[in-house]
Formats: structure tokens, sequence, C-alpha cells
């Protein structure tokens, strides 16, 4: 018959907790029976003894009573000898009803008793004679040969004494009994306790050898197989609870491999599918892992940036992205924050082949597919699209763009000349009719001239033609002078403009015509779009990072959320709502300027609460 090991464990525990439980239980019983013994003769012999004590203190005041009737004091005398004598029976009695030490004491307290009687006897007669009768004396002191009172009264006290002696040595016999016992029980306890403590030390021994080297056996099996020693097996220790544990492991475990077997085949052939599908693609990709380790790059990569896939059996390295990409491979592996650029002023240039290129670069953490890891990153992926042909073909649509806007200038020029002049009536008067559309032929040549000159300023600021001039400018100025150009109308408009600025502000580097009119497009559109009596404010801080923000902020219809990713878009404007004359160009060129300067705009808004823009510009470095 083959034990559980839950029986074993039983049997070999049972005699050492039925050991400590009679060992308990046996205590338990010997010192409260201990207790109580000595607690019965301490108190008996002390109630005796304290009873003697009290008796010698009433019989003291007995003899006292007959020395003050002596005196001639025979009131007090026989008042204090009927106190003591009541006293001192109560005393007797309780002696009486505890004699507890044989054969002594019940002879001592028969003795007591007798010489209480004579004693009473004696007394009785000294208080019958006369007030002053000289027989008193005698009957204190004793005569012929008889004792008297005063005798009689030191045997009692003798007697009192040798019963309180007696019990006092009883107390100090249970005592040492008590110790006596106290001690041999501290024997058998000690006893006990080793033949516990050696089958503890048999129970544990036997454990470490039945339980914790099986466990020990199957915990290195499990490490080794965690750290991918499939081929490791575990012995097997009878039949029994461990034994049917290293079965179910071993069987476990060549699962394990055949699905090792089966899952590696299935990542070599995914592996060169994945590599395959990379390198199909024309536009430079390279996958990192979480350390910023090149996993895979295509032949586009290894030619663009000179990284190439490592082999199954060659180390992953380091890649050191180039300089404009190293912020956002950081931000995609360290932060989860894809990068992912739109327009061509924010392609890199790379030198390929003898000739320079233009990519966009789009940057994307790498989850698990299924979400089961959503807090970690796999790594990331870089693909660089290559836009030189579009940006060539951007380029020669704005130089077309500036060749006709600066062609069309001309002849425009000559038209709104003689426009003029015969609005001046100088070759001769007009007539209503003619005057009417003279006039509405100034305005179209006007909005016309205006559209040119947008068209050809933005050229010039996608082309970096002329770059801006930065010099040392006060951000608080800058405002003052733009809220000042715009005051004209906003009081023809009714709408306040209102000057929020920080004090100690540092200087920032800017082109102040340039950013001027940057202003003047923003004040345009904000007292456009805001009703009478609205506000228009305009505010400079300083930001956490050290650079200026400019604010210009309305209190007008506002822009909805959908369209507010495009309002910087060329000829963009926003759709429902009726709209006053306008190219849709102002907002490109603001952000056009403010790029040129190093900075950075930003659009908030929400239908009804107004439109805000905060751009964010460099502090003035020193440099030119």
């Amino acid at each position: 018959m083959t034990l559980s090991l839950r029986q074993r464990i039983l049997l070999t525990l049972a005699p050492t907790l039925v050991l400590i439980a009679g060992l308990g239980v046996g205590g338990v019983v010997l010192l409260v029976r201990l207790g109580q013994r000595s607690d019965a003769i301490l108190r008996e012999n002390y109630d005796s003894i304290r009873a003697m004590t009290r008796l010698d203190d009433e019989v003291e005041g007995i003899d006292g009573a007959f020395r003050l009737a002596l005196a001639g004091q025979e009131g007090e005398a026989v008042a204090a000898y009927r106190r003591h004598w009541a006293g001192y029976r109560e005393q007797l009695a309780i002696e009486e009803g505890n004699v507890t030490i044989r054969p002594d004491e019940p002879l001592l307290v028969a003795d007591l008793r007798e010489r209480t009687d004579a004693y009473a006897a004696r007394g009785k007669a000294f208080f019958d004679r006369p007030v002053g009768d000289a027989a008193r004396r005698l009957d204190y002191l004793g005569h012929d040969g008889e004792a008297g009172l005063q005798a009689r009264f030191l045997a009692i006290e003798r007697v009192a004494a040798a019963i309180r002696d007696l019990n006092e040595a009883e107390m100090h016999s249970a005592s040492r009994q008590a110790q006596a016992t106290a001690s041999r029980s501290v024997v058998y306890f000690l006893a006990g306790l080793g033949v516990a403590t050696l089958l503890a030390v048999a129970a544990v021994w036997w454990l470490h050898r039945a339980i914790l080297g099986p466990i020990r056996a199957v915990t290195e099996a499990a490490q080794a197989i965690g750290g991918g020693q499939l081929h490791l097996v575990v012995p097997v220790y009878g039949d029994d609870e461990f034994g049917r544990l290293a079965g179910a492991f071993n069987a476990m475990t060549a699962k394990l491999r055949a699905y090792r077997q089966s899952d590696t085949e299935r990542l070599v052939r995914a592996r060169r599918t994945g590599q395959a599908t990379i390198d199909s693609f024309p536009d430079p990709v390279v996958v990192v892992d979480p350390l910023g380790r090149v996993e895979s790059a295509n032949p586009a990569a290894q030619r663009l940036l000179g990284v190439r896939s490592p082999a199954d059996d060659e180390p992953r390295v380091a890649w050191l992205p180039p300089e404009p990409l190293r912020r956002a491979v950081a931000d995609a592996l360290e932060r989860r924050i894809p990068v992912l650029t739109e327009t061509f002023d924010q392609a890199l240039t790379f030198r390929e082949g003898g000739e320079d290129r233009d990519y966009l670069p789009q940057v994307r953490p790498i989850r698990s597919a299924d979400g089961s890891l959503p807090e970690e990153t796999l790594g990331a992926a870089v693909v660089l699209n290559d836009v030189t042909r579009f940006r060539l073909l951007d380029r020669l649509k704005s130089d077309w763009v500036a060749t006709v806007s600066h062609e069309l200038k001309t002849p425009l020029t000559s038209v709104r000349l003689a426009v003029h002049v015969l609005l001046d009536e100088a070759v001769g008067p007009l007539g209503p009719k003619q005057l009417e559309l003279l006039l509405e032929t100034r305005e179209n040549a006007d909005r016309l001239a205006r559209l040119i000159d947008q068209l050809l300023a933005l050229a010039k600021l996608e082309e970096r033609r002329e770059k801006p001039k930065l010099r040392r400018t006060d951000p608080s100025g800058l405002l003052r002078a733009a809220a000042d150009r715009a005051a004209a109308r906003a009081e023809d408009r009714q709408i306040a403009i209102a000057l929020d600025l920080a004090d100690g502000l540092p200087a920032v580097a800017a082109d102040e015509d340039r950013l001027g009119q940057a202003l003047n497009n923003l004040l345009d559109n904000a007292l456009t779009y805001t009703d009478r009596g609205g506000t228009v404010t305009l505010a400079a801080k300083l930001a956490e990072d050290g650079r200026v923000v400019l604010t210009v902020a309305d209190t007008g219809i506002g822009i909805p959320a959908e369209y507010l990713p495009h309002v910087f878009d060329r000829f963009f404007r926003v759709p429902g709502r009726e709209q006053p004359p306008g190219t849709g160009l102002g907002l490109a060129i603001v952000r056009e300027v403010v790029v040129a300067h190093g900075g950075e705009i930003a659009c908030d808004s929400a239908p009804g609460r107004g439109t805000t823009f905060h751009i964010t510009l460099p502090t003035w470095k020193g440099a030119a």
C-alpha cells in the first residue's frame, strides 16, 4: 500500500504533536493543582498567624484593663475589659475553626482554650471584688504560690506565640515543598521537551529528504527549462503526489519541445517573410528593438543610412540615427509617441548617388498586435518616404506662381493707374454709371493686387530666398505696435484691444517687419470674425522652456474642431459660414514667417468661445 504525501506528513508529525499536547495538558494540570494547594496552605496558615497576632493584642488590652482598675479607673477598666474580651473570643474562635496542623496545633489550641477559661474566671472574680479592695492586687500578682492574672496573661501569650510559630514553620515547609515540586516539574518538562525536540528533528529530516528533495529537483528543472534547456527530465520519486507532479512536468516539457520546434520553424518563416516584405519597399525602412538596436533594414536604408540587418547568429548593435531623427526615435521608444510628418518643410535632405534627395520621416512605435502588452513597446519602425519628385513639382509650382504673379503685377499696375486717372477725371468728366463701374473696377484691381502680393510673399517665404533679418527685439513692443496699427479698424468695428504683457520678458530674435506682418494678419482675422462689442487680447509671457509666447485671442465665432488642423493650409477657408472677401493665404503666410524665425505656431478654438493663436519664439542669443 502506497501512502499519499498528506498521510506521510500526518504520520510523521502526529507523535510530536501528541507529545507536545500531553506536555501542555500535564503542565497546566500540575501548575493548577500546585497553585491551588499552595494557596490553600498559605491562606489557612496565614489566617491562624493573623488570628494569634490579633489575639495577642486583645489579651494585652485585657491585661491593661486590670492595671487601669488597680489604678482606680474603674469605669474605663470595665469598658476596656469587655471590649477586648469580645475581640479575644472572636480571634480564638477563628483559630479553633482553622486547625490545620496535626497533631501539635490541636493540643496547643486546647491548651489555649483551657488557659483562656481559667483567665476569664479569675478576671471575673477580680472585678466582682469591691473597688479599692486590697485583694484585687493579690489576684493580679498572685499569692500563696498561686499564679495571678499577670502570670496567666503571659502564659496565654506564650501559647499564642507557639501557635503562630508553628504556622509560620508550616508555611516555610509548604514553600519548600512547592519549590521541590516545581523543580521536579521543570525536570519532567525538560525531558519531555528533549524527546519532542528529537522527534521534531527527525520529522524535519524526513520531510527535508522526502519533500524538499523532490521540490528542489522540480525547481532546478523548471529554472533550467525556463532558460531553454527543454531536454531536461525531472526524476520521478514513487507514485505519490510528487511522482505524479514529476510525470506531469516531464509531459509538459515534451510538449514544450514540440511546440518550440514548430514555433522556431514558424518564426524563421515569419522573419524571412517580414525581411522580404521590408526589402521590397523602395523607401528606406529601419526596424529597431526597445534598446535602439537594428533588427532589420531594407537595401534602401542600408544604402542611405549605412545600416544593415544582422544575421541570425550575429548580435544586434545599437544604431545612432542621424541628428534630425534622434529625438523622434527616442520619443517612439521611450514615450510611445509616433512622429508623423506631412508637409515639405518637415522633409529631411540626404545626399545619395551624387544628388540631394528629400524624405519625409515617419516614426511609429511597435506594440503587440493583440494588445496583450499595452504598456510595453516592442520597438520602433522608421520609414523615410522619398518626396524628392513631389517637392520638385511643388518648387516648380511655387516658381510658376511667383513668375505669373510677377508678370501679372506690371499690367495690373497699369490698369490701376488708368482707373485712378479716369476717376480723377483728368481726361474728362464721367457719368454716374461710368463712375460706378470704375469704382468697382478699382476695388477688384486692389483685391487682385493684394492677392498677387500675398502669392509673391508666400513664394519667397517657401523658397527661403530672403532670410529674416533677426535682431534683438522687445516682444512687448511688437504687440504694442501691432495694436496701434489695428486701433483705427478696431474702433470702427467697436471692438476693444487689450494688452496683457508679463514683466521682465527677455528679448526675442525677430525680423520686426515680417513678424509685424504676421501679427497684422492675425489681428485682421480676429477683427473680421469678432462681433461688435467683443475683445481682442494681445498677450506675451515666458514659457517653461525659456522661450517667449505671443498670444492673439479673440471672443469671436470660433472654429469647429474638425477644421483646426487645416487653418494654416493655403487657400483654406472654414466652410459653412458667410465669408468676407479674402484669399485664404493670410494664416499660411503667418506660419511661414514663424517657421522662418525658428518658432512654432498653434491654434486653439471652439465655436462660440473665440479663437486663440500662440506664437512661440526663441529668445535672443546675441547672434544676428
